[in-house]
């Protein structure tokens, strides 16, 4: 998936079918799980318990937490903390250690996470590609005209650049949020270049949210694409709006 990564360890168990590290541009890691391999035992045996507000949640759910958190384990084990486990805040969000900067995400059975000790605000995603369909219907809420042309005017279909755009201000929002705690809107954000070849991105935040996050505040992206799956990371300095 990234280059230069490093296979992780597997569990016995099938659940979790493939695993890799890097370490360029951050640290990084992404899982690959069989959700018809869950089974409420791992939570146990991984002791990575699954909450009771997910008790009755269906399987696809459950999977999904188990996998992001035994993936935030193999991450934190890098950093000295080999028995984190990752919990939510009332408002969903995640709790890191205090010093560790770090995001998660999944779609359709992976998982990937970046973490770094260093002051910056991260925001990564993965996704899969949208159908056609569904990149018409969401295109006014997701970009502007100008971004619109933009994609129009790139090799890719319009539903693989709809899902690049997408995946990128999630990763915009997923950095801002610890800073802010403010929604935002896709609108409030907008790509101003990206390199397809290199997977580098520019995008600017059209509103003020506060002195260090304003109009105009320039946020540099990394973005992998790999088959129908893609994958962008946000890494901004805490002090440097």
């Amino acid at each position: 998936m990234f280059a230069s990564e490093i296979p992780l360890a597997l569990p016995s168990s099938p659940f979790i079918a493939a695993a890799a590290m890097t370490s360029s541009p951050l640290p990084m890691a992404w899982c690959e799980f069989n959700q018809q391999a869950w089974h409420s035992d791992l939570h146990q045996h991984w002791q990575l318990p699954l909450p009771l507000t997910l008790h009755s949640a269906v399987t696809k759910r459950k999977a999904e937490h188990l996998a992001s958190r035994w993936l935030a384990q193999q991450m934190l084990s890098r950093f000295a903390m080999p028995d984190f486990v990752l919990r939510n805040a009332p408002d969903r969000s995640p709790i890191w250690p205090v010093g560790i900067q770090a995001s998660l995400s999944h779609s359709r059975q992976m998982a990937v996470i970046a973490a770094t000790q260093e002051p910056l605000c991260i925001g990564i995603d993965v996704e899969q590609v949208m159908e056609e369909q569904t990149a018409e219907e969401t295109a006014e809420m997701l970009m502007s005209s100008a971004e619109r042309q933009r994609l129009a005017s790139e090799s890719l279909s319009f539903a693989a650049a709809a899902t690049l755009l997408f995946s990128l201000k999630e990763s915009v929002y997923k950095a801002l949020w610890p800073q802010l705690h403010q929604p935002m809107d896709f609108l409030q954000a907008e790509l101003l270049a990206w390199d397809l070849a290199r997977g580098r991105a520019t995008l600017r935040l059209t509103q003020d949210f506060s002195r260090a996050f304003n109009a105009g505040t320039r946020l540099h992206a990394h973005f992998w694409r790999r088959g129908d799956r893609v994958i962008t990371l946000i890494a901004h300095p805490l002090n440097n709006p």
